[in-house]
């Protein structure tokens, strides 16, 4: 889409230009921004004008050649067509919003089915060991303290 920067004045249909009421400058110019349909007709308007009418439809619009250039490429490439749908994303069917949501919650619950499933194992091991330990603490069997192995010394 071509922005230009113009004087904001009333206009009499959508992008042409007149002058302004006061006659007088505002403090600070707005761009214009023109729709694609709006692009189109004055391009099918400039091309069918003789070759002297042509600089009065660009008056008219408060256009400049270049930017019928520039539009006309963007014509000729096929982006105008584009301009003509409406801006934003396009509509999600409701089934399929409802799908993407479904995925995304899945994917959250496998991370915390996985999470849970490693916290089970550990518990899992931490029990053995716990269960290890208790049995030879019954049976008398601990295995000796590291260190040097000397005898214990008796109290006397």
């Amino acid at each position: 889409m071509t922005v230009l920067p113009t004087i904001p004045r009333p206009s009499t249909h959508a992008g042409a230009m007149s002058e302004h009421s006061s006659g007088e400058v505002p403090a600070r110019a707005k761009r214009r921004t023109f729709t694609g349909a709006y692009k189109l007709k004055v391009l099918a308007e400039y091309e069918a004008a003789a070759p002297g009418k042509r600089g009065a439809v660009l008056r008219r619009e408060g256009l400049y050649s270049s930017v019928i250039v520039e539009w006309r490429k963007a014509r000729d490439a096929g982006a105008l067509a584009g301009l003509a749908a409406t801006r934003g994303r396009p509509p999600t069917d409701p089934v399929e919003r409802e799908n993407a949501r479904l995925r995304e919650r899945n994917t959250a619950l496998e991370a915390d089915l996985d999470t849970a499933q490693r916290v089970i194992e550990v518990q899992g091991k931490i029990s053995a060991l716990l269960e290890d330990l208790s049995k030879r603490a019954h049976d008398g069997s601990t295995p000796p303290t590291s260190g040097p192995s000397s005898p214990p010394r008796s109290s006397r």
